[in-house]
């Protein structure tokens, strides 16, 4: 649906100091409405041909940006309706969305706020994604020591003192573009929802680049590592047999991620040789073929019988685990005790690295590329969207192949 957007110089009727109002009229079909920009303009400062001010208007500057804001707006709110499913739409809907005035939303405080973003999220069972918000409002709220502020009231200084709090009080790049990021999102979502002005972004005042590629902790171990995980010898009923499995499984099956492993099940996600999966992070859905000793894996649990009910894969979630909270409760305690035992793993064979779940991904990743498997086939089994994202992942490989390039070399 495209709705045609039109300057106006509202000859109509005179405004209160004898100019005339400046407006914008949409059209929709046969549909027609009006916009006020709060403006008004002399015959002798209009444009009439360009249909805009002219630049001998006091306020020129001013009635453009106006104008190119509010049709922002409309375009913003249009793309917003299309996106949500609203094939069609009337222009009273699409004027409510852009009319609505920030002042009725003024008291809307941003503690306040992500409360609401939280609830939703749990609501939607991404309990995942709002401990983000979780974390990211207690760093907040340590910032304006416990005194709320409404969004609009958020001023330019309180912008930089907070950067200016995280640059301070936080050891790793990585740890400040994730708060940054997480609130910037909130912000974006209360833009959304027409509870600040877009013009009052973070992006306009925060300095930070949380956005670029930050060099992180190598995680990754080899695969000789690897292989010592596996030739430990644990009795088969033991914690440490199964944190063992769960491990190795994480590292055949693509670095899956313990959240997604805990919830797969027979009947919903394997089929034969190969798995299928929506990835509880993402949301992305992913469907390959697992390798051989990912299947052999999943046979030894199911040789074993170890009790488990709603035909789960692995030995972790129960039947009376039925809603998001419980769900992510257990598999926190069950993360819990897995890296737990991966620590004494790592003492057994030696390794001077810690090991923890999530090592297993980034192993998985930098393994093949020691074997030189191309980084967009690594990038592919990962799921992940660019090459960038993957590159993260191959730092420790990279500095390898570094030295021994050097070291061949020289």
């Amino acid at each position: 649906m495209q709705v045609r957007i039109k300057t106006i110089f509202w000859k109509h009727k005179k405004a209160a100091n004898g100019e005339h109002e400046i407006r914008l009229r949409l059209t929709l079909y046969k549909e027609v409405t009006y916009l006020n920009t709060g403006f008004t303009s002399s015959e002798e400062n209009w444009d009439a041909d360009n249909e805009c001010p002219k630049s001998s208007h006091p306020k020129f500057k001013m009635v453009i940006k106006k104008i190119q804001n509010l049709i922002d707006e409309v375009n913003f709110e249009v793309r917003l309706l299309l996106k949500d499913g609203v094939d069609m739409f009337s222009l009273s809907t699409l004027k409510n969305k852009i009319k609505t005035p920030i002042k009725k939303h003024s008291k809307v405080k941003i503690l306040q706020f992500y409360e609401e973003v939280i609830t939703q999220l749990e609501n939607e069972g991404r309990i995942g994604y709002s401990k983000a918000f979780v974390s990211s409002r207690d760093n907040l709220n340590k910032f304006l020591k416990k005194t709320d502020k409404s969004f609009i009231s958020f001023s330019k200084d309180d912008f930089y003192n907070y950067e200016k709090f995280l640059l301070g009080g936080l050891k790793y790049e990585s740890t400040i573009s994730f708060y940054i990021r997480t609130f910037t999102r909130l912000w974006n979502i209360a833009i959304e929802r027409g509870i600040c002005p877009k013009e009052h972004h973070p992006s306009k005042f925060f300095k930070f680049k949380a956005y670029r590629r930050f060099k992180t902790k190598k995680r990754a171990i080899t695969a000789d590592n690897i292989k010592a995980i596996e030739n430990l010898i644990f009795e088969d009923s033991s914690r440490m047999y199964r944190s063992q499995q769960y491990f190795l499984f994480s590292y055949y099956a693509r670095g899956m991620n313990f959240i997604d492993m805990a919830k797969l099940r027979f009947d919903e996600n394997l089929r034969g040789n190969e798995i299928t999966y929506t990835r509880s992070k993402n949301k992305r859905r992913y469907q390959y073929q697992l390798h051989s000793k990912a299947i052999s894996i999943i046979q030894n649990f199911k040789r074993l019988s170890i009790p488990n009910n709603n035909n789960y894969v692995f030995p972790i979630l129960e039947s009376w685990h039925d809603s998001p909270k419980k769900i992510d409760a257990r598999i926190d305690s069950a993360l819990k005790d897995l890296n737990e035992d991966l620590s004494k793993m790592a003492k057994l064979i030696g390794s001077e690295k810690h090991i923890t779940s999530y090592v297993a991904r980034h192993s998985f990743a930098t393994n093949l590329r020691h074997k030189n498997v191309n980084v967009s086939i690594i990038q592919e089994a990962l799921g992940h969207e660019t090459e960038l994202q993957t590159m993260t992942y191959l730092d420790d490989l990279d500095d390898v192949m570094i030295a021994n390039s050097i070291e061949a070399a020289l």
